[in-house]
């Protein structure tokens, strides 16, 4: 029997399909970030209609069943979240770790760059901490859970936990952290076998490759889905809470762009303290910044991080080390911002004491892990922040929640991640006591310097 109830679901749900069509329709006219954005105002405003017309608490009725048919989108984006992150980490790392053999003699120069970015990266997570508890942060209107009795675990067991008795049972339950271990274990054995029977470790990379490739495209796939997902979460929220939901958002995002300022300032500390006035390097580096604030991709950037390490003086091996290893190694903003804050947000809803040492240390620490292989491309830190959670044991909803906001954030941490590379390029520079202060202080051209540099070596080669 059509009924009033049957009518006001389809009416509702019709809508809801002319608004996906219009996400559809815009592909070739909106690139990807703008239609995001749309899809949260298109979604936050059809959500306010839905909840002006039938109550945000309702749990029966045709507000309910709206609610429930469109969250069948958002579920099917969350689980195709959660469906790639073990093949996602597993060739992520292997991937990292293969690249070491490339270094050849320049293995030290590439360790002290690692060591650098891993290090900025925890020291970034753990001013993340600070501003989410001065903000006093929450994400109560954004995600909804029940207070859980587990509490995350011991670091004795989490050290147990780390090398599974069934590696295909850690797979099959999204058991991140014995998939990481299994990760680094293929990745060094490939190192192992490669100087023993290079023949082989160039069929294992050959394969490697096509694996890494075959993910990413699965990843891209996902990601393509967002604008609907994002359409579909934020609609069932607005609709299902208060104004909350936005004032929250909004909370995120400003503490968000305050913890980027604080690693900044760091950064001109650092360069400070490298022999650089801020000044100089705010100067210096301004085109590659920019560019990567405009851009959000830390790889389309390479050639800006190389050229603006020259001009601080930088040697080439050590600028195009930087240059490499920062779009995939311990970035501050992908990996050091964004992750980080999730967990505390979702330990928080979860009843954790997110603010114990038995959270936060494991917490900066899983970040540093998991900011080995990041993607230096726009959303990177999304893949992070799966492998956050999912090493802390946490539910991943509200990444799906953030990704309707990532775009605004991403572009500050895109930035903060090039500064980094460009610093770890120059402090290890200084520490091999390499840094040309001639070009550091415009007392040569560094133009004419690479042409020096150039003539050097083809003259060397012809010798």
């Amino acid at each position: 029997m059509f009924t009033l109830t049957n009518c006001w679901v389809v009416l509702g749900l019709t809508v809801f399909a002319g608004l996906w069509g219009l996400l559809a329709a815009l592909r070739e006219k909106l690139g990807f970030t703008a239609r995001v954005g749309l899809a949260l105002v298109i979604g936050a405003a059809f959500g306010v209609v839905l909840q002006l017309i039938f109550g945000a608490e309702t749990t029966t009725g045709a507000g309910a069943s709206i609610k429930k048919w469109i969250n069948i989108t958002g579920s099917l984006f969350t689980k195709s979240l959660q469906l790639i992150i073990v093949p996602l980490v597993l060739v992520s790392i292997i991937n990292a770790i293969t690249k070491l053999t490339s270094f050849g003699e320049g293995f030290k120069k590439a360790g002290r760059i690692i060591a650098f970015l891993l290090a900025t990266t925890a020291i970034s997570a753990v001013f993340t901490i600070i501003v989410v508890r001065i903000f006093n942060l929450s994400a109560d209107y954004l995600i909804e859970y029940t207070a859980s009795t587990s509490q995350p675990a011991d670091v004795a067991t989490t050290i147990t936990n780390l090398i599974p008795n069934n590696i295909f049972a850690a797979f099959s339950s999204n058991s991140v952290l014995p998939v990481v271990f299994a990760a680094v274990m293929l990745g060094f054995a490939y190192l192992a076998v490669k100087k023993e029977d290079a023949v082989i470790g160039a069929r294992f990379e050959a394969f490697l490759g096509t694996a890494y490739a075959l993910v990413l495209k699965m990843v891209n796939f996902v990601i393509k889905f967002t604008p609907y997902g994002v359409l579909a979460i934020i609609t069932v929220r607005v609709a299902s809470g208060s104004g909350q939901f936005i004032i929250q958002l909004g909370l995120v995002i400003a503490a968000s762009f305050i913890v980027m300022l604080a690693i900044f300032v760091m950064h001109l500390v650092i360069a400070a303290v490298g022999g650089i006035s801020p000044l100089v390097y705010l100067k210096k580096t301004a085109p590659a910044l920019l560019f990567a604030f405009s851009s959000r991709s830390s790889a389309a950037t390479v050639p800006l991080t190389i050229q603006a390490q020259r001009s601080l003086g930088v040697g080439e091996a050590n600028a195009d080390l930087a240059a490499a290893l920062g779009t995939c190694i311990g970035q501050n903003g992908c990996a050091g911002l964004t992750p980080p804050m999730l967990a505390i947000l979702v330990g928080l809803v979860q009843g954790w004491n997110v603010w114990s040492p038995a959270f936060l240390v494991p917490l900066v620490l899983y970040v540093v892990i998991a900011s080995i292989g990041t993607a230096g491309v726009g959303g990177g830190a999304i893949n992070v922040s799966l492998l956050v959670l999912s090493l802390m044991g946490l539910p991943i909803e509200l990444v799906t929640i953030l990704i309707s906001i990532d775009f605004i954030i991403d572009m500050g941490r895109t930035l903060i991640n090039v500064s980094d590379s460009i610093l770890s390029g120059f402090m290890s520079g200084r520490l091999e006591h390499e840094i040309n202060e001639d070009i550091l202080h415009d007392r040569i051209d560094l133009e004419e310097l690479e042409k020096q540099e150039l003539h050097t070596k083809y003259s060397g080669a012809a010798s």
